[in-house]
């Protein structure tokens, strides 16, 4: 009985701790939450105003398995999953900028800085608004590689380090330690383990909200893949996402020691 009381106390002590308290994820593709799935079902859980915005519409996130071309029809079909994620996971519904995937690219340079552009003031502005304690994206490495990872994430960090917000949001970068390489030649998007000094456990209250949220990307992932996935990318028994804090002097210096 006494073990159930403290189980309680610590419960609702981190209701407390969380209430009031937001959190910002952005990233670049319908699906690219789910990487982070857990951490956002558990402070959601513990009573944390959580958020996501999604930079493109993946409309070219083509998969034999369910069997749809690449265009409109993808889009769509990508916005209504990662609705279906998102109230799975118990947080705010997503919002969806729409850019075309891969941000034009095809269409040269200008096209692809304008996209930039763009991106960066809604960026600016969603901060603005929500004013979050937290801010989630990904670091130089996309986690994967991909460019469109790395470019958000990139875009994220200049709008958070261009000007000064009310709130003073932390950011954090979500990285993959290198001990738990996929294996795949993506060796430069990880990062050692002595630099993710942001350690976050999860429970399996947690990582059942995130395989539900997983589940709701059809177009994107076979049930039967979506957990060896995970094996690659969390320890089964005691599982931990991983970030690295982005860190600004809080002081001026003349040195760089």
């Amino acid at each position: 009985m006494k073990r159930y009381t403290f189980l309680l106390l610590l419960f609702c002590n981190s209701l407390i701790a969380q209430k009031g308290k937001t959190i910002l994820a952005i990233f670049a593709h319908p699906d690219d939450e789910v990487t982070l799935a857990p951490v956002l079902a558990k402070y959601a859980g513990e009573g944390a105003g959580v958020y996501l915005a999604i930079v493109t519409d993946g409309r070219l996130g083509v998969n034999e398995h369910a069997g749809i071309p690449a265009g409109d029809t993808l889009a769509a079909i990508r916005v209504d999953e990662s609705k279906c994620a998102a109230a799975a996971l118990g947080i705010h519904p997503p919002v969806m900028w729409g850019f075309h995937d891969q941000l034009d690219i095809g269409a040269g340079f200008s096209a692809l800085q304008k996209n930039m552009d763009s991106i960066h003031k809604l960026v600016v502005q969603l901060i603005t608004k929500i004013q979050p304690d937290v801010i989630l994206t990904w670091g130089a490495g996309g986690w994967t590689g991909h460019p469109d990872h790395c470019l958000v994430g990139n875009i994220v960090t200049t709008a958070y380090t261009g000007r000064h917000y009310a709130k003073n949001p932390v950011l954090y970068y979500a990285q993959m330690p290198a001990e738990r390489r996929y294996q795949r030649g993506w060796d430069y998007a990880l990062a050692d383990s002595s630099l993710l000094t942001v350690r976050i456990p999860l429970n399996n209250n947690d990582m059942t909200k995130a395989k539900q949220a997983w589940l709701c990307h059809k177009s994107q992932f076979q049930p039967a893949d979506i957990e060896s996935i995970q094996a690659m990318i969390w320890d089964k028994e005691k599982p931990v996402s991983y970030f690295i804090r982005f860190a600004a002097r809080s002081k001026i210096t003349g040195s760089l020691f």
